[in-house]
């Protein structure tokens, strides 16, 4: 209790009749009071207080605060506008696009291989041949005689040219090869594999697409956030120097201040050279070098809708492009074995051969047409079609396993994808409760601080709470749409 207080109750304490005895020879040493009726004292008027003349708060403190790092974050040298025009750039530039279409021309061209093996082959050569020994004898196929079976000479009523010009077309017709067939069938199927995984190369640029869109709509808002929260500190700051000028404040309270401002620009520092590799990340998803960004004033919710637009969810998992495409392969595996089986069966062939030679005179006689029929008996060779089965099966028994495990890591990514939407939804929510609680708890901190009753370590406390609660709604919100486009595409197929 103060002096003044004190004193003024005393003299309350008299006038209502209470005396402090003072030791002496004449009285004891003992407070004593008077009980016997008296005259009652008047009681002293106090004099009223005028309710407009209570001091009022000050009001709160306002700064004027410039840094360089308080400028918007530079754009990005590309800017993208709307979905198509990501979808466009995807198409043109992706390289695991082109990939999955020359996996495409491949199986086309391994189909066309297969179908020709089952179609007749013309083949044709023309030659030329001088005897240097004898010009006037002229032989084919190196034997030398008087007529065309061991070879072409003066006689037999066609007289071949010195300089001997000889042309053969040979045609060859399959009538019967299985294997060859059932190698057609097998590549059909696997034309059928190329086909799937091209859609599954379509789903999953599509999903890289859109987290990276995500992730940089998200960095944006970061890099936002930070430079609020830079400048919030800075204010700050300006107030702790504001009171240590005026007296109020130490220097211990202005270094706390400072330190909480410089662990803000650090912040933006680190915040900006996120976006920057956000930004460099979506250009290699849209096969660019260069960084790109959202243009200014696009929301993000527009770009996921026109990704909804282009894929649409699945019946099924059973229908998954990539669930598809490892059952295909199986089956081409399965096929493969079927394939090499049937190469111990025999091969008919339906063959022709004519032979054209330049003569004297006139200029070409044909003296050859054969036609026949070729029977091949495949006894021996050698143990490579045992090998090439054992081969095929054990690629059978891979295929195999691929499928079961790929059809359990796709239940469990579906079942993890929507289980996390939920979790994302509820930590986006205590998210925001958290940073309500902040707000107000740097609201006050602050005010106490500029009335005087707050200490600098528990402004600098709530500011770096405020500070990690708002950092922390953003990666909430980030974690949500990535967790919602995820959901999505796991049980979607991409056309487009």
């Amino acid at each position: 209790m103060n002096a003044l207080p004190f004193a003024a109750l005393l003299a309350q304490l008299g006038a209502s009749g209470v005396v402090s005895a003072q030791p002496g020879p004449e009285q004891p040493r003992a407070v004593a009071q008077d009980t016997a009726p008296g005259p009652r004292a008047t009681p002293t008027p106090q004099p009223t207080q005028d309710p407009q003349d209570v001091p009022e708060v000050p009001p709160p403190f306002e700064a004027n605060v410039s840094d360089p790092l308080l400028a918007p974050a530079s754009t990005a040298p590309l800017q993208l506008t709307s979905w198509n025009q990501a979808l466009t750039l995807l198409r043109q530039r992706s390289t695991d696009l082109q990939a999955a279409l020359g996996q495409i021309e491949v199986a086309a061209g391994t189909w066309r291989i297969a179908l020709a093996n089952l179609l007749p082959s013309v083949t044709g050569t023309l030659g030329a041949q001088y005897n240097v020994l004898n010009p006037s004898l002229v032989a084919i196929g190196g034997g030398a005689g008087g007529g065309l079976g061991g070879g072409v000479g003066t006689g037999g009523g066609i007289t071949p040219t010195e300089l001997l010009g000889v042309g053969t077309i040979a045609a060859s017709v399959p009538l019967v090869d299985l294997a060859s067939l059932y190698a057609l069938g097998s590549a059909k199927e696997n034309r059928r594999t190329a086909a799937l995984s091209l859609a599954e190369t379509r789903r999953q640029l599509t999903r890289g697409l859109a987290q990276a869109l995500v992730s940089v709509s998200s960095t944006e808002r970061l890099a936002e956030v930070n430079r609020v929260n830079l400048r919030t500190a800075l204010e700050r700051l300006a107030l702790a120097q504001r009171r240590f000028e005026l007296g109020a404040g130490t220097r211990l309270d202005v270094v706390r201040v400072e330190q909480d401002a410089q662990a803000a620009r650090r912040n933006v520092v680190t915040g900006d050279e996120d976006l920057r590799q956000a930004r460099e990340s979506l250009g290699l998803a849209l096969g660019t070098p260069s960084a790109v960004g959202l243009a200014k004033g696009l929301e993000l919710n527009t770009l996921l809708q026109g990704a909804s637009q282009t894929c649409h969810p699945l019946e099924s998992l059973e229908r998954r492009a990539d669930i598809a495409a490892a059952r295909s392969r199986l089956v081409v595996a399965e096929r493969a074995i079927g394939e090499v089986k049937r190469q111990y069966a025999p091969t008919l062939d339906l063959t022709s051969n004519t032979t054209a030679l330049t003569v004297n005179p006139g200029f070409a006689e044909v003296p050859i047409w054969n036609i026949g029929a070729s029977l091949v008996l495949p006894f021996w060779d050698g143990g490579a079609r045992e090998g090439r089965l054992r081969q095929t099966r054990g690629q059978l028994e891979q295929a195999r396993a691929d499928v079961v495990a790929r059809e359990r890591n796709v239940v469990v990514e579906v079942t993890q994808a929507k289980r996390a939407v939920q979790v994302s939804q509820e930590t986006r929510a205590l998210a925001d409760r958290e940073l309500n609680l902040a707000k107000e708890n740097d609201r006050l901190s602050r005010r106490a601080f500029e009335v005087g009753t707050g200490t600098s370590l528990e402004l600098v406390d709530a500011a770096g709470a405020l500070r990690q609660a708002e950092l922390a709604l953003v990666i909430r919100d980030f974690q949500l749409r990535q967790a919602q486009v995820d959901a999505f595409l796991s049980e979607a197929a991409c056309e487009w």
